[in-house]
């Protein structure tokens, strides 16, 4: 076990409709329950020679099948400046939970043994933020997923239910290790020092063993989708010139189909680009093209989330709604660009979206 991610928050040229594969929530596994469990294990917990105890694939998994939904052994304040009171309160918090679930935590992997603040120390090699980034949990089972910056899987945090839930980003194969990237969206040498600073991991993935000049281009695209998403996301640009921001939109997706396609960022980093374009849409009354890209948000975002997430939910729900014309939108005819729910796109053309 070598620790698991801080997550940082694409796109398959999914269809525009819900992907067929998506699949029901109620087949995952609770590990908070095994009586609960019915069927096939999806996972299995083994030893990996230089990583400890890891998750792998007990079945053939589809993409978008939630593998595992588990609530936290204990959640965390991350608001504290100095390591001794941090120290001290997990002292307290540990102390009072059931003696199986000390264990449990007490068994996770810590990448740094000997530091003046030993419990501070696990919890931050094994923690995972929750939604707000100011409060991060523990978990006997999600805390065994390892790190891949070509990762298959995807962890989210549902705040109302406060469970992680786990899903498939791709088809993985019986006996394949179930993998997360925890530092999604940096250079590979930004990546390395992180991984070894915070995890004490070496990564050795495809990525990150390809040759220097393959590295070098692959640096060099993580940068310019850095600078699309700044670009395309700049309000006085978007008020000024709609159609260059979704063109930088298109190349956005594209640059992320080719970057990080296969990995897990992909269709969470095609879900924000398709939020960037849908923003510039409405904001010009194209009701039309919003429409077309709300829905293929939501296939992207329920591949990652699951039908559960309040977010996916939300966003279900607009859709049902969205062939309510309302007055507002009868008040935005006068706009250039201005298109009712289920007209022909109109801004749609300049992102030269492809649908394989």
């Amino acid at each position: 076990m070598v620790g698991t991610p801080f997550h940082d928050m694409v796109f398959q040229n999914l269809p525009i409709f819900l992907p067929e594969r998506c699949i029901d929530d109620s087949q995952s596994q609770s590990v908070v329950d095994p009586s609960l469990i019915h069927g096939p294990q999806l996972y299995e917990v083994v030893d990996i020679p230089g990583k400890g105890r890891s998750l792998v694939a007990g079945v053939n998994i589809v993409r978008g099948q939630r593998i595992l939904c588990e609530q936290p052994l204990f959640t965390c304040s991350l608001n504290w400046t100095a390591y001794k009171d941090f120290e001290t309160h997990l002292t307290s918090t540990i102390a009072s939970l059931p003696t199986k679930f000390q264990e449990t935590f007490f068994a996770l992997h810590n990448a740094n043994p000997g530091k003046e603040y030993p419990l501070v120390a696990r919890f931050l090699t094994n923690c995972i933020p929750c939604q707000d980034r100011t409060e991060a949990a523990v978990y006997a089972t999600a805390c065994l997923i390892n790190h891949s910056c070509q990762a298959n899987a995807y962890g989210h945090w549902n705040f109302e239910a406060r469970v992680e839930t786990v899903h498939a980003t791709q088809d993985i194969q019986a006996g394949a290790e179930i993998l997360f990237d925890y530092v999604s969206g940096q250079t590979c040498e930004i990546r390395q020092e992180k991984l070894k600073r915070l995890w004490g991991i070496s990564c050795s993935c495809v990525l990150c063993s390809l040759p220097v000049d393959e590295i070098q281009k692959s640096d060099a695209s993580r940068r310019r989708i850095e600078t699309l998403f700044d670009e395309s996301g700049n309000m006085q640009s978007v008020i000024d010139q709609p159609e260059q921001c979704l063109e930088k939109c298109g190349q956005l997706m594209k640059l992320i189909q080719d970057e990080y396609g296969g990995g897990s960022q992909h269709l969470i980093m095609s879900a924000q680009a398709t939020d960037s374009a849908y923003r510039i849409c409405t904001t010009h009354s194209d009701l039309a093209s919003a429409g077309v890209l709300q829905e293929r948000s939501y296939g992207l975002r329920l591949l990652c989330e699951g039908s559960d997430s309040p977010l996916v939910k939300q966003m279900k729900s607009a859709i049902e709604y969205k062939h309510q014309e309302t007055p507002i939108d009868a008040m935005r005819s006068f706009c250039k660009w201005y298109s009712k729910r289920g007209d022909e796109p109109r801004l749609l053309k300049y992102m030269e979206m492809r649908n394989n």
